[in-house]
């Protein structure tokens, strides 16, 4: 703190010192005029008294003026700080690209005659070019730092739409597993999260059943560990779809709209898009898909941990949360047998095993 307020009384003082000089001079060049038209007898007395005058009014306004940029200059940066890195970058692209453009095509205008009329006719030109590609720039700052592979929340005017654009809903930030799949680099491109699907999740984060708070938790920390670490480029979307009232409804018109493929983990919701024609990106899918393949016929230890539906079933898991259906295991939950894998049944939400103990046969 005590280096930046030397810093700025620095300025201040740099300042003054200008204005001092110029104006020094400029009183210098004034008694100068005000002997040849007032014919003074003694014409350096007046030279030494305008020149004093106008330093002390130098010092008097270099001063006042020195402090008033020094504080538009901090209220600048205080500004700009909250402008992300890069907007400031397309904005002074776009400016020097619009300056560039304008002086090379009035290059011409300025070797005519007439300076006085084309010289600020042309500077004019420029400054409204240069205002106009400023402009142009920090509107499509966002575009920008996608293309160039910026990554993290990303503030937009023009909401992304394409190829490479994903619309995540919450049943997928509530999964968690989507930043482990961005981390490895699996997923790229840029993830729109809707503000509804925000709320959607803090009202789960804020329900009264542990089990759904420590969901909304997740999921939430999902979204910001995705934001921190700048795994992708994340868009909040702020806009809400008129007339449009169920979430589900909402996310497949958002999908439609910026031409974007859907993030679920909703089967429901996973089979509705995909009649609709959009592209569905299931996390339980890829689990699925990178999987050490089990086939019939294999051996697995695990853990007996509850009752199945059926009369003498039991329920075990893999380590991948795969549920395994042993036949004839009623009797041995909370114990660790070794099965014989005897059918696999695939769905949209993951494998189910069927297995019987080792050695007792297949059952099924």
């Amino acid at each position: 703190m005590a280096s930046d307020s030397r810093g700025r009384q620095v300025v201040t003082e740099l300042i003054r010192l200008g204005i001092v000089l110029s104006l020094t001079a400029g009183g210098f060049a004034l008694g100068a005029v005000a002997d040849e038209a007032l014919g003074l007898e003694e014409p350096e007395t007046t030279r030494l008294v305008t020149s004093v005058l106008g330093a002390l009014f130098g010092y008097l306004l270099g001063g006042w003026l020195g402090r008033a940029v020094v504080r538009g200059v901090d209220a600048a940066a205080g500004r700009l700080e909250q402008v992300p890195a890069v907007q400031l970058v397309a904005t002074a692209l776009g400016a020097s690209l619009g300056a560039f453009s304008g002086l090379a095509l009035l290059l011409p205008v300025l070797l005519l005659p007439f300076q006085a009329i084309t010289v600020p006719f042309t500077l004019l030109v420029l400054v409204t070019l240069a205002y106009a590609g400023g402009r142009l720039g920090a509107a499509r700052g966002a575009e920008l730092g996608r293309f160039v592979g910026v990554r993290g929340r990303l503030e937009v005017r023009t909401p992304s739409r394409g190829v490479g654009v994903k619309v995540v809903d919450s049943s997928a930030l509530i999964d968690g597993r989507i930043a482990e799949i961005a981390r490895v680099g699996f997923l790229g491109g840029t993830l729109v999260v809707p503000r509804f699907v925000l709320a959607e999740v803090g009202r789960i984060a804020d329900s009264e059943a542990e089990h759904r708070r420590k969901l909304g938790r997740r999921g939430l920390a999902t979204l910001q560990v995705l934001q921190d670490e700048g795994l992708v480029a994340v868009e909040i979307d702020e806009d809400e779809v008129p007339g449009v009232a169920e979430v589900d409804a909402k996310l497949a018109a958002l999908c439609r709209d910026r031409h974007a493929d859907l993030i679920t983990g909703d089967a429901a919701l996973a089979r509705t898009a995909e009649l609709s024609g959009i592209r569905v990106l299931n996390p339980h899918a890829l689990a699925d898909a990178v999987r050490s393949p089990v086939l019939p016929g294999d051996q697995l230890a695990l853990a007996i941990v509850r009752e199945g539906k059926e009369p003498g079933q039991g329920i075990g898991y893999l380590q991948d949360g795969t549920m395994v259906v042993v036949d004839g295991a009623l009797e041995q939950v909370g114990a660790d047998v070794t099965v014989d894998v005897t059918s696999i049944v695939q769905s949209r939400t993951g494998r189910l095993l069927f297995a019987s103990p080792t050695g007792s046969g297949d059952r099924r």
